[in-house]
């Protein structure tokens, strides 16, 4: 019985009860009760009528919540169920860029997954990553049917089994059958989206089930599943009338493929760009491709560290010869180069950049273990995140080594004297390679020193570039490569030379503002009149160091306003916690200051100019606005640093004390409610430390350390350096944060003054400090043995 039902029965016993007492009034029999009694008599059967019928409502509703919340936990439990079977499929393009995204599954524990044809593409190459984010080798498409639009791939599932989802039987869903579909909708990855079977029709002469749910691009080749995870069919697109309608094959197309396989090799599978079996040897696995001559690589190979090696096939050469190739690399912390005097396997040397530094070593097994770093030097001849040309010359009796006609290595080691020669790369490295030579003499004619002296001189205002006639472009082009190499060379130093001014030029406009905080806390003193402004002063300069553009000034100007603008709604009996209610009607209601929520970590949460522009913060920097308020009103407001959740307190002249969280618009915290915020925030109990008033001082370093972590966590290096800086400014005293300058000086180019806090933390204790690795860092910031 519904809640309607139950409301209209307890009015029909009302007006019959009603009908009989008026029945018998009429009568004029002596037993009749009174008026009153009367009412009173049925207003109490009303009553009790509806407390049973208000109680059979409560437990209805309480039984609809439980069938609800078991539900919801099936559909949870359904998901994480069907989640590990689930792949991303990323397609490459013919640029090797990514073509497209899709969805597949498992459909067999030892590595068989379903998909699209389509999301493959006809002979692309492509990877496949579960929802864990493990990347599977593709062994093979085990069979294809573009007719139907289908694919069964075949992956290297390793040690590990997969988890395959169970395909239905039998016969197509009925309409209005609730199903889930799951996939990776415009590319964001592992979603799921619920609706029902809206019809089975036929489609282009196919029977195809109709779903009523959003499609979209990426949802392709996921599984459709029913309430019990079994795989009803196959997204396939989307409608082109309506969003929120998709359509999917029927699973059971998939059973003549899987009955009758066709499998075709990876390796095979990629016509487009894959390599020449006439020409090189992939080892120790790896994916290697090559379009418009030009080789590249992705994925790290089987070898320790990521190796992988691509042989070339010609014919073993005897000394003396050359080995060349251009390389470049995606990422400079990778390596990538020439291989020679290869076995085939696992022993070889290798010529190659890394982290920078050209390296050669001898690599004689499998593990790192057993490889030799013959030489790691460091040479301004290469040129990082460009185009290099290496060459290895091989004689009888030693090896040479040269990166862009300049030689930086020679070893006499000869363990290995023989093999193949080709291009190897480590770790998750996806270098490119082009015009890889084997000679007898590769070596390009030197520049004359008057073309070297004149491409110096570039960029020094001697010689401007947009003067360059024709006559010297021609007579540059002589040279081809050589001097194409060497102007691209002087091009990347005087890009290095244009950073590094342009960092001089950002502390140069720094350094006063750095000057001036230092100064705020140098002799810190309660009595000092400046200290009831230290903090906002502190908060501001903050503010100008991150962006010089800010406007002390007129900030300063903005808070004596506001602070006038309360102070006109002061009445002349309003007491000290009166006052403070009507600071916070007005930046709370008034003006609609409040607590950051929902950009909680956005750095402009960190910088009072921004909270005060956008009335936007974090609890501590509304925590500095408000005791600055408070203390130009003549109030007593101190800040208090719970853990995880910065609040204020205001002092009375009678000693009260009250707890105010300025995040949650002013509200007055018991000592309850305090407590239940340090266990939320810390998970303990509160103590007595908690409570402790924080000073100017350390109010500003909780908020440096607060945007220290955002510019951690956005791996931001100029950030970091910025508020490191302002941090040792605060307490120069602080080894560890002074040596993380230190590093972070160093990583940005600013080597000098990297060393002059090395030396400084030395000159404190010459030994070390806590075991910080000082003279290491020291010692790699001295100039490095380069070539010439």
């Amino acid at each position: 019985m519904t809640f309607w039902h139950h409301r209209l029965g307890c009015l029909d016993r009302v007006c019959c009860a009603l009908l009989m007492l008026w029945l018998i009034g009429v009568a004029g029999t002596g037993s009749m009760l009174s008026a009153d009694e009367a009412r009173e008599a049925v207003d109490q059967e009303a009553v009790d009528q509806a407390a049973v019928d208000q109680e059979a409502v409560d437990q209805e509703a309480v039984d609809q919540e439980a069938v609800d919340q078991e539900a919801v936990v099936s559909t949870e439990q359904l998901i994480a169920d069907v989640r590990p079977s689930l792949v991303t499929i990323r397609v490459q393009g013919r640029d090797g860029d990514q073509l497209g995204i899709g969805t597949g599954f498992v459909i067999d524990d030892d590595g068989l997954i379903a998909t699209n044809m389509h999301v493959i593409g006809e002979g692309r190459p492509f990877t496949v990553e579960t929802s864990s984010g493990r990347k599977l080798p593709v062994v093979s498409i085990e069979a294809s049917d573009a007719a139907n639009d289908l694919a069964i791939i075949r992956v290297d599932v390793g040690e590990d089994h997969l988890s395959a989802l169970t395909l239905s039987e039998g016969e197509l869903p009925p309409q209005g059958k609730r199903v889930l579909a799951f996939g990776n909708p415009l590319g964001l990855q592992d979603s799921v989206v619920q609706g029902m079977v809206s019809a089975v029709r036929e489609i282009s002469g196919r029977e195809m089930i109709q779903l009523a749910m959003p499609v979209q691009p990426g949802n392709s080749g996921g599984p459709v599943v029913d309430d019990q995870g079994n795989v009803l069919g196959i997204v396939n697109m989307k409608s082109a009338v309506d969003d929120n309608l998709g359509f999917a094959i029927p699973i059971d197309d998939l059973t003549p493929l899987r009955e009758k396989t066709n499998p075709i090799t990876m390796d095979r599978w990629v016509r487009l760009s894959g390599l020449d079996e006439n020409d090189w040897e992939i080892v120790l696995g790896g994916s290697w491709q090559q379009r418009g001559g030009v080789i590249s690589a992705s994925g790290a190979g089987k070898g320790f560290g990521g190796r992988s090696l691509c042989l070339s096939t010609a014919t073993e050469n005897e000394p003396p010869f050359d080995i060349s190739v251009w390389t470049r690399l995606d990422d400079e912390s990778g390596a990538a180069g020439i291989a020679f005097h290869s076995d085939g396997g696992d022993r070889h040397y290798g010529f190659y950049p890394s982290n920078g530094k050209m390296r050669l070593t001898c690599f004689l097994g499998p593990s790192v273990y057993s490889w030799q770093v013959l030489s790691d030097v460091r040479s301004k001849h290469y040129l990082p995140e460009q185009w290099n040309h290496l060459r290895v010359r091989v004689e009888k009796d030693r090896m040479k080594c040269y990166v862009n006609e300049h030689l930086v290595v020679e070893s006499t080691d000869m363990q290995l004297t023989k093999g193949r020669v080709g291009i190897v790369k480590f770790r998750d490295t996806n270098p490119e390679f082009r015009r890889f030579r084997v000679g007898p003499d590769l070596a390009s004619p030197p520049l004359d020193g008057a073309v070297l002296d004149w491409i110096a001189s570039l960029g020094k205002g001697d010689i401007k570039t947009g003067e360059i006639d024709q006559s010297h472009v021609d007579m540059l082009s002589v040279s081809g490569d050589v001097v194409s190499r060497e102007l691209m060379r002087r091009a990347v130093e005087l890009e290095e030379e244009a950073k590094q001014m342009k960092n001089l030029a950002s502390d140069v406009l720094r350094a006063p503002l750095l000057d001036q905080l230092g100064e705020l806390f140098a002799e810190e003193s309660d009595s000092d009149e400046s200290a009831t402004s230290r903090l906002v002063k502190g908060a501001l300069l903050i503010s100008a160091i991150e962006n010089p553009q800010v406007d002390l000034a007129a900030y300063e100007t903005k808070l004596e306003r506001m602070a006038q603008e309360v102070a006109e709604g002061f009445g002349p009996k309003d007491d000290e916690r009166q006052k403070r209610q009507i600071l916070d009607k007005y930046l709370f209601q008034e003006n609609g200051f409040h607590g950051g929520r929902a950009e909680y970590y956005h750095p402009a949460n960190s910088f009072l100019d921004r909270v005060i522009d956008d009335r936007e913060g974090l609890p501590i920097t509304l925590a500095i606005l408000y005791i600055d308020l408070g203390r130009r009103l003549g109030l007593q407001i101190e800040g208090i640093g719970l853990p995880g959740h910065f609040v204020v307190k205001q002092v009375m002249e009678s000693g009260e004390e009250q707890l105010i969280d300025v995040f949650d618009r002013g509200a007055e915290l018991s000592d309850e409610a305090t407590a239940e915020l340090v266990q939320q925030f810390a998970g303990r109990t509160i103590a007595e430390s908690d409570l402790q008033s924080q000073s100017d001082l350390d109010i500003l370093t909780r908020v440096l350390n607060n945007l220290i972590g955002i510019a951690t966590r956005d791996q931001d290096i100029d950030a970091m350096l910025r508020r490191t800086d302002m941090f040792v400014t605060l307490h120069p005293d602080e080894n560890r944060y002074r040596f993380m300058r230190a590093q972070l000086r160093a990583i940005s180019g600013r080597t000098a003054r990297a060393r002059e806090d090395l030396d400084e933390l030395l000159r404190r204790e010459p030994n070390g400090i806590n075991g910080l690795p000082i003279r290491e860092l020291k010692a790699s910031l001295q100039p490095d043995r380069e070539d010439n």
